[in-house]
């Protein structure tokens, strides 16, 4: 019996429950595994979003991961769980166990494909052999406003032909590793002024713009052969002046499956995401994604949510008002069906065949890093001659307020995950290379630039940090300020390390000397330490 006619019997048998928690993909708070084998167990769910606050280590995740598909194929309905992790670089799990590279920012910096592309393997190789099977990445937007919040560093660049190859240059990579790529934030996040986590956006583009720009990236991910879309919580109007993209079937369906040829999974991005929280009731919202085209519904609890909700409550009423949609006539039976059906026939085909894996070496995986690094660490001024400091002297400080470094690792294991910040990794390597640098804590700078007749003799090298956090930002905007009075007080000795993107640089035009490193990554700042 081929799958098509073994998932057609297979859903005949099943109860609606049981049609409707396979199109759910859920988290859990905590290393709280049998609340998660109960999802699994009572309400069927299809898949889980994973984090750090789950399984904090290798040997505890590949644990996780076997017990949660064991107790799926205890099921009637056998199909493997789609384990979900946001492994894209600038985001990720396990960051001091997995090798994450400089992020997106800097492979798009690089600008070369096949870096990509091995890159995004090393991510799916070693989710592969946890057991994680799902990459919520490439991320495949393109960054069309600076000033975009939450997007920055996750994304490949300004340029969408460019974004659009190294997104299936990732899609590619994370094949070859044996796993399954997610194209995200369906039909694009990278030109809204606001973070989707916090509220809902707006884009008023055309078709016809979207076409020539936010789109492209999508395209190539599908014609590269990508498994998942992943939708945003962002309106539209000239698309669909309703419904914003996830609850949309215009853009859903229309525009991604019928006009782009996608027909793979669409997963909605987490429905506790404020964009959602604060406009939709939880089960009308996975009600409408479902009438959509979505086909699965993703409830990742964010750390803002988990702590204001009873989570648990949550989730099962947004299974059980999508059962009693369907009872009372609300959603149509065949649309459960509809959408049941291409998820089993994806997971019979996709997980249940035998992965065989290129893998890279250590050796590999270090030189393919340093080169990514190394490719994308770029002087864009050196009016004055400052760089390099290379034997000089020099006073070195850093613009973040030392209390933002807190929320690097938020409580529920989503953004960067590692709480060895950029400012801790210079230091640390310059304090094992050199002698010669003055480190001038945060608030002895405040005192300097508050000072009238405070004077230094060395290069005053100031370093810039960003790191995308989910409904929270860090204080870009104050280290602007501080940058900026810097500057007035002492022009041409300023020097500014970036460890982050480049796009503060148009607010600095005095600014002599200034390095951006793209990243904010552990091995970025490593290597500009060996610089300094």
């Amino acid at each position: 019996m081929n799958n098509n006619s073994k998932v057609t019997q297979l859903i005949s048998t099943m109860t609606l429950a049981e049609k409707v928690g396979q199109l759910f993909v859920l988290a859990f708070a905590g290393p709280d595994i049998d609340y998660a084998k109960q999802l699994v167990k009572s309400h069927h769910v299809g898949g889980f979003y994973i984090t750090d606050d789950n399984a904090a280590t290798p040997k505890d995740a590949k644990t996780l991961a076997d017990e949660l598909q064991h107790q799926a194929q205890l099921r009637a309905c056998d199909a493997p769980l789609l384990l979900c992790v946001d492994q894209e670089g600038s985001w990720g799990i396990l960051a001091k166990h997995t090798d994450l590279g400089p992020g997106n920012l800097a492979l798009g910096k690089a600008n070369k494909a096949e870096l990509t592309e091995q890159m995004y393997q090393v991510f799916a190789e070693q989710m592969h052999e946890i057991g994680y099977n799902t990459l919520l990445s490439p991320c495949s937007d393109v960054n069309t406003n600076p000033n975009n919040p939450i997007i920055g560093l996750r994304s490949f660049g300004e340029t969408p032909k460019q974004v659009a190859t190294h997104v299936a240059a990732a899609v590619r990579g994370i094949k070859r590793g044996g796993n399954l790529a997610t194209a995200k934030h369906f039909p694009g996040h990278g030109d809204t002024h606001s973070d989707s986590h916090q509220c809902l956006p707006t884009v008023d583009k055309t078709l016809s713009e979207l076409q020539q720009g936010d789109l492209l990236p999508f395209q190539a991910a599908i014609d590269a052969g990508v498994s998942l879309i992943m939708t945003s919580h962002i309106c539209f109007p000239q698309l669909d002046d309703t419904y914003p993209a996830t609850l949309s079937s215009k853009i859903l369906t229309n525009l991604l499956q019928q006009q782009m040829g996608f027909n793979g999974l669409i997963i909605t991005d987490s429905m506790n995401m404020w964009a959602m929280r604060k406009n939709y009731q939880p089960a009308e919202a996975a009600i409408l994604a479902l009438k959509a085209g979505a086909h699965l519904v993703m409830l990742s609890e964010e750390h803002y949510e988990n702590s204001a909700t009873d989570y648990k409550a949550l989730q099962l009423a947004t299974l059980n008002g999508v059962i009693h949609a369907v009872e009372s006539g609300q959603l149509d039976e065949a649309v459960i069906n509809e959408r049941l059906h291409h998820v089993l026939s994806f997971k019979y085909d996709k997980l249940n065949v035998a992965k065989t894996p290129e893998h890279l070496t250590a050796d590999d995986i270090e030189a393919l890093i340093e080169t990514a690094v190394s490719s994308s660490v770029s002087v864009l001024r050196n009016a004055a001659g400052n760089w390099p400091l290379t034997g000089r002297e020099f006073t070195l400080t850093f613009a973040a307020h030392p209390k933002k470094y807190d929320s690097l690792v938020n409580s529920r294991g989503i953004g960067p995950n590692d709480p060895r910040s950029a400012k801790d990794t210079i230091i640390q390597g310059l304090q094992q290379r050199t002698s010669k640098v003055n480190l001038l804590p945060f608030d002895e700078f405040l005192t300097l630039l508050e000072g009238c007749d405070e004077t230094i003799s060395t290069p005053l090298v100031i370093v810039t940090e960003d790191y995308p956090l989910p409904g929270e930002s860090f204080d870009v905007a104050e280290q602007k300020q501080l940058v900026q009075r810097a500057l007035k007080r002492f022009g041409k000795q300023v020097v500014v390390i970036a460890m982050r993107s480049d796009y503060e640089l148009t607010d600095y035009a005095e600014l002599a000397t200034y390095i951006c490193a793209y990243s904010s990554r552990v091995c970025a700042a490593k290597y500009i330490a060996s610089l300094l």
